[in-house]
This record gives structure tokens, sequence and C-alpha cells, in this order.
């Protein structure tokens, strides 16, 4: 199902590309970063990250956040105190800091474009650090969830199509066998799904629910290829579904840019926020991928407000 072809209507546009082809990333990836040994690297990179605990006793749900190309933005804030509020432990592990990227134009002309880091290399970060994450006794690990945008989305598809397959990231020696069925949710915000992407042949988890949001007028990352990667993953693994917004550009959920859609925004939040609900609380009306006919009303629900 393709939420897409039932709510909002896809139609052709131009699409700027990223400059990369899928071995050159893998060979700039491997060439810059080498392969570490998991454990070794989780503790040298261990400085990088952000885990907020929130008040209450736990174990808590967590949400891994990873932003876009340029790094931490106020949106990603506001969703940090959001998850917080609603008793998530919130994780952003910083990967540009990790390679000491903090100027804005070297983000723009190298890591935007994919050319100095690939979305596999920072899901590799990701599958090092996770096991110490969820070794902590204030952490629940079978619920967890992700949440990424952009150059992070993409991040975040290749972790869990790594999860899924069990293959080893460009930056490790080895890869990490995590718990499948501890990932409950993905949402992907307008996530780069071309060449340089991992396959949808290698699916996501069975166990996980995925939406990729995306604006139909996003120039940046290409709609038409997200929806076509959704479909596949959906063939291939996991739960996945496709939500595009018709008037809508990249970067839409960010409030403090011009391309900001309220409207865009207010529906997707309203959609993450029920489902984080659902894994909260297992009792609640949308249950995931058991429950198609729910789930397609909540969407349905929201998208015709």
């Amino acid at each position: 199902m393709h939420l897409s072809e039932n709510l909002v209507r896809s139609r052709p546009h131009s699409i700027v590309k990223l400059a990369l082809l899928g071995f050159f990333v893998l060979t700039i990836a491997t060439s810059a970063y080498g392969r570490e040994e998991p454990t070794a690297y989780a503790k040298r990179i261990a400085p990088f990250s952000d885990l907020q605990i929130p008040r209450g006793a736990g174990p808590h749900p967590l949400a891994i956040l990873l932003p876009g190309c340029l790094n931490w933005q106020p949106h990603h804030g506001m969703w940090r105190k959001r998850l917080l509020k609603n008793g998530f432990a919130v994780l952003h592990l910083d990967s540009f800091a990790i390679r000491r990227i903090r100027d804005r134009g070297k983000m723009l002309n190298e890591v935007c474009t994919g050319s100095l880091m690939s979305g596999s290399v920072r899901a590799g970060d990701l599958m090092a650090m996770l096991p110490s994450i969820w070794e902590r006794f204030d952490i629940d690990q079978t619920k967890t969830v992700l949440m990424g945008w952009s150059h992070g989305g993409w991040a975040a598809s290749d972790f869990l199509s790594m999860v899924a397959s069990g293959d080893r990231p460009p930056n490790l020696t080895v890869s990490v066998l995590l718990k499948k069925d501890n990932f409950k949710a993905a949402f992907l915000f307008y996530p780069y799904c071309g060449a340089g992407s991992i396959s949808p042949e290698k699916g996501f988890p069975d166990w996980t629910m995925s939406i990729i949001f995306h604006g139909l007028k996003d120039r940046i990352t290409s709609a038409n290829e997200c929806e076509t990667k959704a479909e596949q993953l959906s063939k291939s693994g996991g739960s996945v579904e496709f939500v595009g917004f018709d008037q809508a550009l990249h970067w839409y959920d960010n409030h403090t840019q011009e391309k900001y859609d309220k409207g865009a925004t207010r529906k997707t939040n309203e959609i993450v926020e029920k489902m984080l609900l659902n894994v909260i609380d297992s009792n609640y009306k949308y249950r995931g991928s058991d429950d198609n006919g729910d789930l397609l009303e909540l969407f349905e629900e929201v998208m015709t407000e």
C-alpha cells in the first residue's frame, strides 16, 4: 500500500540529484575512515554521543535522532523536547563531530552531496554504539525507534537494511548483530533513496513499522525514488509506507526556514506521535503491521482533515 496513491496526488517533477555513485561512495567512505573493530570503535566515539533521559522511573523507550547533512537544527531540538516529555530517552550520535566536520561549507559541498560521508558510514557509527546504550538499566531496548532527516534518513534506511540482512557497514571490521525485533518504528523525513543507498531488496526488519515522509515538490532528494523504494521494501520485508505532501519542499518541517510548510508538518507530527504512542502502549488502537486496517484509518483520518 502506497499512501501517496490514496491520500495525495503524485506528479512528475525534476530532481536535482545527488552527485554520487554507489561504488564511489563506498570507496570514499572506506578509504577516508578505514575499518575498526566495533567495541573499540564504540569506546572511541562515545564522547560524541548525547543520551538524554526523561524524568520518572525507567526503563524508558529509546528514540534515535539522525539529523541531515547540516547536522542539528531547531526542529530536531523540538522533537527531542517532545520525546523527553513523552517518556522517551533520546540519543543523538554526532557523526560529523567524530570526523571533525564543523564547517557549514564543507557540509554543503561534501556531506550533502554524499562524496565525503555516505549513509552507510553513519549507520556503522550507530551500529557500533547502540549495544552499549541498550545495556543501560534505564533503557528499554525492546522499544527502539529511529527518526532520520534527509542524509540522516538515508543513514537510518541503510542501518535498518543492514540490521535486517546482517551485512557489515563499510567502516567496521565485522557486522554487529542487533536484535531485529527491538526496532518498533522508523520515521524517515525526505531521505535520499538513490544510487549509493543500500538496495531495497535487503529489506527492513519485519517488526519495524516504517514511514517515509516526502514533499512532492522536493528538488533536493527525489520523492519518486523514495516512493519506489518504499514499494520495493514492502515486498522485501517489513512494513513501509510512503506519505507524500503535494506542495511541500525539502526541509518542509524546519520552522526556521522559508520552506516551512505548517500544514504538512502538523499532519506529519500527528502521525508520528500516534505511532509513538503505539510503541509505549501495546493496547493503543493503531497496533502496527498486524492491523493495517487501523493504520490506514489513522493516515486517512490525519490527511483528510
